[in-house]
């Protein structure tokens, strides 16, 4: 059963609940009312009178009794108060068994982290952040390589070299399907007059000029 149709049933139930102890007061009143005025011996206006009061006082002796019973009762068909978010069991994330599918992970995110790399270290290219400052856009290659689609062959490539004492970030323009050597830029400027090349050159089959 789901919680909305368990919290339905749970209101439903304490209405039930309500109902049933309206009805059952009605009642007593009712018989305390008909007893009292058909005592023997009373005149027909105290009868009136008799029968109000005693149903009554009937009615609410009855209901003092009826408080334990009906406070368990109202217990059981009242909807539980929802569990706080922070309360709530989240399930905890856990690697595949299989030593293939972890590998396969391990290398996907390796991947990933190297087109986050190429974002962030973007500005040497891109400093005003326009464009190449968009980590969606960079498909990892590898762990230090990523690649940023300009148009069908044309690409900005990024490679991080640890060959140094300190790691470099270097960008590229890059034609892997004409199998061109990749071009280094340091500028937006520099990667749309390589395109514009590129475009114009593609069909002819001559290399894209540095």
């Amino acid at each position: 059963m789901s919680k909305i149709t368990r919290t339905g049933a749970a209101r439903g139930g304490a209405v039930a609940v309500e109902g049933l102890e309206f009805i059952l007061l009605a009642a007593v009143a009712g018989v305390g009312g008909w007893v009292a005025f058909n005592a023997p011996g009373l005149p027909p206006a105290w009868a009136g009178v008799s029968a109000g009061v005693f149903g009554l006082g009937l009615a609410a002796g009855v209901n003092d009794l009826l408080d334990s019973f009906m406070a368990s009762l109202r217990a059981r068909t009242s909807p539980s108060p929802a569990t706080p978010a922070s309360e709530q069991s989240a399930e905890e994330p856990t690697l595949p068994s299989n030593t293939d599918d972890v590998l396969e992970l391990l290398t996907e995110a390796a991947a990933a982290g190297a087109a986050y790399q190429a974002a962030m270290y973007s500005g040497k290219v891109d400093p005003a952040h326009a464009l190449l400052h968009k980590t969606e856009l960079w498909v990892g290659v590898d762990g230090t390589s990523a690649l940023f689609r300009l148009a069908d062959g044309a690409y900005v490539y990024y490679e991080k070299d640890e060959s140094g004492s300190h790691p470099a970030h270097l960008y590229s323009f890059a034609t892997p399907e004409t199998g061109h050597e990749p071009v280094p830029v340091t500028s937006l400027e520099q990667v749309r007059d390589l395109l514009e090349q590129h475009v114009t050159r593609e069909l002819k089959g001559e290399p894209v000029a540095v």
